[in-house]
């Protein structure tokens, strides 16, 4: 289901380191198993995020099926195509860029020994039994004799094929940043297994056609306002989700344009729970969005993932019978997965 991607992450470690109220609507209707006759390739049942990678105090940071965890203190770029600094911050993450389209020559950097590291998606990756690997949170990495250098930090290079990543990593946090590699929860919200039970006390809420079940705690809120909690005025959007709720769309209104200072960079986005449906489909959404050509079919519904972003928010085009414009759906990945692999697999048409 993947479509050839870029992706860039790029680690610089020191020592230290929307719109409208709402209302509740709720209903009573259970959801009998869902099954899956069409799903894209992802892992097996027995794949999990390892939620212990994470060191306290630091922040997940996710791209398609890989994420690493970084410093809270972390600043983050998303796809700085050509971000050239005069001076090095503490620590940069830099996600869906390759490596080269950061930093240039003759950028000062005050510490002795910045770490930078590189994870991005290059075709097909080469890694076989004879290669030097070690195991990392269950997953393997080789090791390859490739060397890169980006400005004075020379970094080595690694193969993950299993989450179809090359990793390059260098400097004084290189390898603690690497010891956090693990699985997205992207990975869990999509795989192939039988769906999950709903839990006791979820309700159903319904819009546009389209029923699903969520936590008694989250609130329902409607509003006209396109991408509601995945459009951020001054910083990346489609990261992750900025409320804790449920909200409907009619996207009468498009996203608020924001005059905001010029910021290069952005603390890391922490992964958090939600979902919006927004009626009007991708016209006026904040992000652009690219699907893939596998799709789901839950029930009488075709549910295609967006293969682009996908960082801490699980999108979807949601096709309900008796509708001519699909919905889109946008889910918070945080955690393990598993709530938002539950209220994927409770959609159905009302």
């Amino acid at each position: 289901m993947r479509s050839r991607q870029v992706v860039c992450l790029i680690a610089l470690a020191v020592l230290g380191a929307a719109c409208t109220s709402g209302t509740t609507i709720s209903t009573t209707t259970s959801v009998p198993t869902t099954t899956s006759t069409t799903v894209p390739r992802h892992p097996t049942p027995t794949i999990a995020v390892d939620l212990s990678a994470t060191p306290a105090g630091w922040v997940p940071v996710a791209y398609g099926d890989a994420q690493i965890s970084v410093p809270a203190a972390f600043a983050v770029v998303y796809r700085a195509n050509g971000l050239c600094q005069i001076e090095m911050p503490a620590g940069v993450i830099v996600v869906g860029a390759p490596v080269r389209y950061y930093g240039c020559e003759g950028t000062r950097t005050s510490y002795l020994d910045p770490t930078l590291m590189s994870i991005r998606f290059e075709g097909t990756l080469g890694g076989t039994d004879s290669e030097a690997h070690k195991t990392i949170n269950g997953i393997t990495v080789f090791t390859t004799p490739d060397r890169v250098r980006v400005n004075a930090i020379f970094l080595s290079n690694y193969e993950v094929p299993s989450l179809g990543v090359e990793i390059s990593a260098g400097g004084y946090l290189a390898r603690r940043v690497l010891a956090t590699l693990t699985r997205s929860p992207r990975t869990v919200a999509l795989e192939s297994s039988p769906a999950p039970a709903i839990p006791p006390g979820w309700h159903a809420v319904t819009f546009r056609g389209l029923t699903f079940d969520s936590p008694p705690s989250w609130t329902v809120t409607r509003t006209a306002v396109t991408g509601k909690d995945v459009g951020r005025p001054c910083s990346p959007s489609g990261v992750s989700f900025i409320t804790t709720e449920v909200a409907f769309s009619t996207d009468r209104q498009p996203f608020p344009i924001a005059f905001c200072p010029i910021l290069l960079y952005q603390r890391p986005q922490p992964p958090d729970d939600g979902v919006e449906v927004d009626a009007g489909g991708t016209f006026q959404f904040p992000v652009p969005l690219s699907f893939s050509a596998p799709c789901l079919h839950l029930h009488s519904l075709t549910v295609c993932p967006a293969t682009s972003p996908d960082y801490s928010i699980l999108f979807l085009k949601v096709t309900v019978p008796g509708h001519a414009t699909p919905v889109i759906v946008s889910i918070g990945l945080a955690g393990n997965g598993t709530v938002a692999r539950t209220i994927l697999y409770s959609l159905r048409a009302a």
